[in-house]
This record gives structure tokens, sequence and C-alpha cells, in this order.
């Protein structure tokens, strides 16, 4: 039977394994994580530019503050973070370092994400490099490009400009006015516009006006190569002008014909008011299908 003493030596020597074990663990979290907090006083104006990871913004309502969490399978040592706070503008950049030499890389760590809470009314200029991008429930002056990787963005409101060079572009549930392009990869938008013009160079592109929704500026919708579907409220009163170069158009909206062309030697051509609008809706692919119908 062990004696008092060895007893005392034993629970301190597993207390000291504990205290180690515990400030490893918080060193190790100081290696993979980052956060920081900016108080703001009215409306923020946010600079977000990231490299190789995964940028998520998100809105905490009518809080004061934008907190920028970052977590990494990768040393945080082997990125440049730059940020500064000025007045309610705060700018945040986050990039992987250059490496001089050969380097062997597994790719078996955790991928690096950027969480950004910020209140919801706000001016956004978001950039990622190589990482996919999703933004939700914010309203106001809103900037998003991405290099390549995936878009979702859901409940955005206000002037909403968006370019994503390679990767699909989701879009749900907006409002406002909608400027988006897109390289390659496929669009699928949803929600109550004013105005959009939308672009897609390579892949479908999917389009849906919300009920009771009236555009008030000239529209225009495009692909190059790739098929367009369109669906729209009854109610909706627009001039519409719709042309393939090589595709078929298919429209049961009840229109006032203005024009038909179907000749295969110069591609589909259909001109007409809808509800007797004036507003005009421009709708082209070079090569690919065109759908238009009610919702």
């Amino acid at each position: 039977m062990p004696s008092a003493r060895s007893c005392l030596f034993s629970s301190f020597a597993l207390a000291s394994v504990v205290i180690f074990s515990a400030s490893y663990a918080r060193a190790q979290d100081a290696e993979h994580d980052w956060e920081k907090s900016y108080t703001v006083t009215g409306k923020p104006s946010l600079t977000l530019e990231t490299s190789d990871s995964h940028l998520d913004i998100r809105s905490c309502g009518e809080c004061k503050t934008v907190q920028i969490k970052i977590h990494s399978g990768q040393k945080l040592s082997e990125f440049r973070l730059e940020e500064s706070q000025s007045g309610d503008h705060v700018y945040f950049t986050l990039k992987e370092k250059p490496r001089v030499g050969f380097h062997v890389t597994w790719n078996n760590h955790e991928a690096t994400s950027v969480v950004v809470m910020t209140p919801g009314t706000l001016e956004l200029d978001a950039k990622t490099s190589d990482g996919n991008l999703t933004a939700k429930d914010l309203q106001g002056d809103l900037r998003i490009h991405t290099g390549d990787g995936n878009v979702e963005l859901d409940n955005l409101h206000g002037n909403l400009k968006l370019t994503s060079s390679d990767g699909n572009l989701t879009i749900q549930n907006a409002a406002g006015t909608l400027e988006a392009r897109g390289s390659d990869g496929h669009m699928k938008v949803d929600g109550n516009f004013s105005a959009v013009q939308l672009h897609t160079s390579d892949g479908t592109l999917e389009f849906s006006l919300a009920e009771g929704a009236q555009l008030t500026a000239a529209s225009r919708i495009e692909s190059s190569d790739g098929h367009v579907t369109i669906r729209v409220p009854h109610t909706l009163a627009a001039d519409l002008d719709v042309s393939t170069s090589d595709g078929r158009i298919d429209c049961s909206l009840p229109l006032t014909m203005d024009h038909y062309d179907s000749r295969e030697s110069s591609g589909h051509h259909i001109r007409g008011k809808m509800n007797d609008g004036s507003i005009p809706l421009s709708i082209h692919t070079s090569d690919g299908n065109v759908s238009i119908s009610q919702l």
C-alpha cells in the first residue's frame, strides 16, 4: 500500500500535467485562432479581403460592434494579417505569405475560415481570391467579388454589385438593384428587384422575380454560353425583348407582340409588351435556349 507521501506526490504530478496540458492547448489555439472587436457609433463601412479562405459575413442586428474571427488549420504565422479602424471604417485583410523555394504541401489541414459579425446596415466591399463567400441578412451598398469560389447570398437588400470569376453564384430573398457578373459558373437569382443587370459567360442562368415586383429601370439578362430560365409575376409590366443567336425561345407570357422572327439562319427574336409596360427588359443568349414563364 503506497504511503501518504507517495500519494501526495502523485496528486501533485497529475495536477502539473493537467495545468501543462491546458497551457499547451491555449498556446495551440493562439497559433490557429484570432479575433478582434471594433466599436462603431454609426453605419459601419467594411473593407474585407482574404486569399485562400472561406469568408462568412453575417448580421448581428442593431449591435454597435464589428467582430472578426479567424480559425485556421494552418499556423497564423503563415499568413499576413493587416487590420485597422478609422472612425466607423474597418479594414481587414488576410493573405498567405509568399513561399520561397521548393515546398511540398499535403493539404490535409483544416481549411481557413473568417467569420464577420456586423451591424445589419452597412457599406461593404468584400473580396476573396480563392475561397467561398457567404453573406446573410445585410442591407446597404454591398460590393462582393470572388476569384475562385462559390458565392451564396441570402436576404441581402440594397444596391448589390457582385462579380464571380470562377464559381457558382446563388442569391435568394434579395431586394433592391442588382448587378451581377459570372465568368465561369451557374447563376441562380431570386428576389424583389427594381432593376437587374445579369451576365454569365459560361453557365446556366436562372432568374425569378418575386410576386408583386416591378422594374423601374431598364434591365438586361444575358448568357454567352448557357441556357437562360426566367420566371416573372403575372402582374409585371415590361417591354420585353428576347433573342438567341443559337437556340430556341420558349415564352408562355401573355404579350402584345411587336416583332417575331424564328428564321434558323438569323436566330430567334421576340419583342412585345407585357401588361402595356414601357420599362425595357432585354434577355439574350448567344448559345443556349431561353425559357420565360409566369410564377
